[in-house]
């Protein structure tokens, strides 16, 4: 009986589900039913090409990733300068060691067809339920990856962290007015931010140097940078000479998902995955400041991708079909588990932009 209870709540994918939309006929004049379906748009997968990817086995509740926060370097290690006398060389504390806990998550989805709504559909639906199940699950994971980085510690006056950039004379994302946009020139800056070992946070309206010291990033072969944009940004650096005129790749590298070139030996990703917000002038945007009503903004990131983010299958999505004989339907249950968390805040450089 819990049973029952429990599933009479849930939404079935009966015979009046998918009818279509409803038009006029006459008996003399046919009408012909097209088996092609025109598909939808597919929103292409592109976070997971370029963070790392790990797998929890089974029997494995939590993945715990050490991680060298940073060389203690020249100023981080004590020297002594003169000859020890009975007297121990100088001991550095070594502290430059720490790790990060992921734990996946259970997420599951299910459809319930009748056997009526299959039988009497031109639709094949239990495929167009594996396709649906298969793509949403595949574009969860990588929206809630855009947004894990997204949501890295950003830097303060005394720590270093995911450094902001700002379109137009902006420094806040409240401050953002239409044509503060991106540009080459914060590629370029943001790429330099990577590189260096000083670390900027923003008091109040001054880019302000922070007392914590970054890793100097490097845009290795093996991990390049990579800036993700959405199709406004697109849009703009199409329509910017400097960047169509570098942005042909001159080798055989494997473009992935959104690639539209690189620059500045950065890859640049094209996604629609990323946060974005329509200003209504009391919504918070990434920055957690309200975005001015009427401005369209999207949160671009450039980082050092497998550095920033590590993803943790705990399972991967798996679909399963069964019967309820007694409802006379066929189920189609979606299970799967994940998590991701930034390892290297500091590898995180944000750009918040007006779209237009």
């Amino acid at each position: 009986m819990e049973y029952e209870e429990k599933t009479a709540l849930l939404a079935e994918t009966t015979s009046s589900s998918m009818t279509g939309t409803s038009f006029t006929a006459y008996g003399l004049q046919p009408a012909e039913f097209t088996k092609e379906v025109i598909e939808a748009a597919k929103s292409q997968l592109y976070f997971l090409n370029f963070v790392r990817v790990m797998y929890a086995p089974a029997g494995v509740k939590d993945v715990v990733v050490p991680k060298h926060k940073r060389y203690l370097g020249a100023s981080g290690v004590t020297y002594d300068t003169t000859e020890a006398t009975n007297t121990d060389i100088s001991a550095t504390t070594l502290d430059s060691y720490d790790s990060v806990t992921i734990t996946p998550t259970l997420v599951q989805a299910r459809f319930a067809i009748t056997d009526w709504a299959a039988r009497t559909n031109l639709i094949n639906m239990l495929e167009a339920g594996r396709e649906e199940l298969s793509y949403s699950i595949g574009e969860k994971a990588d929206k809630y990856i855009a947004t894990k980085i997204g949501d890295a510690t950003v830097a303060t006056s005394t720590v270093a962290g995911a450094q902001k950039l700002f379109g137009g004379d902006a420094y806040s994302d409240a401050t953002l007015a239409l044509g503060d946009t991106i540009s080459t020139e914060m590629v370029a800056k943001a790429a330099r931010l990577l590189k260096d070992t000083k670390c900027y946070y923003w008091n109040s309206s001054t880019f302000t140097p922070s007392s914590g010291v970054k890793n100097p990033w490097s845009n290795s072969a093996d991990d390049p940078f990579v800036l993700f944009i959405g199709p406004s940004q697109e849009e703009t650096f199409r329509k910017d000479s400097q960047f169509v005129n570098a942005s042909e790749y001159g080798s055989n590298v494997i473009v992935q998902n959104g690639e539209i070139g690189q620059y500045l030996g950065i890859r640049i990703v094209v996604t629609p995955n990323l946060e974005s917000l329509v200003g209504t002038g009391s919504a918070a945007g990434p920055d957690g400041t309200n975005v001015a009503s009427g401005v369209v903004m999207t949160r671009c990131i450039m980082c050092k991708p497998k550095k920033a983010c590590t993803f943790v299958w705990g399972l991967e999505p798996s679909i399963e079909t069964g019967r309820d004989v007694s409802r006379a339907q066929t189920v189609l249950v979606l299970q799967s588990a994940y998590a991701a968390s930034v390892i290297q805040s500091d590898s995180v450089v944000f750009l918040d932009v007006a779209d237009y």
